[in-house]
């Protein structure tokens, strides 16, 4: 499917409508009874032919979409994305030189990792929110044009809110992941020095020990709190590392 910035949202994914339709079922008799292993209600199904009627449920409708951009970005250290990409027979182009480039970013909040694998991999629930700013991209970064036949891949894969998308499946997991720290002693005095200088910072925190009692019960939390504040926070921690180009592009590609 070839793609253009159309305008329209582009649908991610579905829910059931409420409409249902009978449907005309042929089944056979059967009935249930208590487990003597597993404690649980068993089926048990006979042999004499039944007729039952089912609501059916098919009708889809979008339940989150977005706008189709003209073109995707990649830094060239994503070689795994890069090369699933590559796999499903995308046209990849690749910038000649360090660009800085006007994007659509999606910063993630709200990470959680659940307890397990699934199919081998570590797969997160998260929440996105879109943001415009101009980041530069080194040479060698992968531009992917939405207009080839193969441009609602892009999206699905590209796209994190998409059902099968490389963030739901954790191929970016690296991003959620903090990297640096600072020492309980030099948060402490940290957080000493920016609540002088701010009294509204004290302010919020004040009000936040009083009515947040996980918090308050936290020292590692309370430290965090003014750490995340300072100068010495992490910008990039749980931000998008691909961009969405939405305006037509004016550099050299290879």
């Amino acid at each position: 499917m070839e793609l253009t910035s159309s305008g329209r949202p582009y649908p991610l994914r579905f829910k059931l409508s409420d409409k249902a339709v009978p449907y005309h079922l042929k089944a056979v008799e059967y009935h249930t009874e208590e487990s003597s292993i597993s404690g649980a209600q068993r089926v048990i199904f006979g042999t004499e032919p039944l007729d039952v009627t089912v609501p059916m449920f098919k009708d889809f409708q979008p339940s989150i979409a977005v706008e189709a951009p003209l073109y995707y970005i990649i830094p060239p250290q994503w070689k795994n994305v890069i090369a699933v990409l590559q796999a499903h027979g995308l046209i990849l182009q690749r910038t000649a030189k360090s660009e800085t480039i006007p994007i659509e970013a999606y910063q993630f909040s709200e990470v959680v990792f659940p307890a397990a694998t699934f199919e081998g991999r570590t797969m997160p629930a998260y929440k996105t929110h879109s943001r415009q700013e101009r980041r530069r991209f080194p040479t060698g970064s992968v531009v992917i044009p939405l207009a080839q036949p193969n441009g609602a891949v892009a999206i699905q894969l590209l796209e994190p809110e998409a059902a099968d998308s490389f963030v739901a499946w954790g191929f970016f997991n690296a991003i959620f992941e903090q990297k640096e720290y600072s020492e309980d002693y030099v948060s402490e005095k940290l957080a000493r020095e920016m609540m002088t200088a701010d009294p509204s910072l004290r302010a919020e925190f004040e009000e936040k020990l009083a009515t947040d009692a996980g918090f308050a019960a936290s020292p590692r939390a309370r430290l965090q709190y003014f750490y995340q504040r300072s100068p010495y926070w992490d910008p990039e921690l749980n931000l998008y590392p691909v961009g969405r180009i939405v305006e037509p592009l004016d550099i050299q590609l290879q």
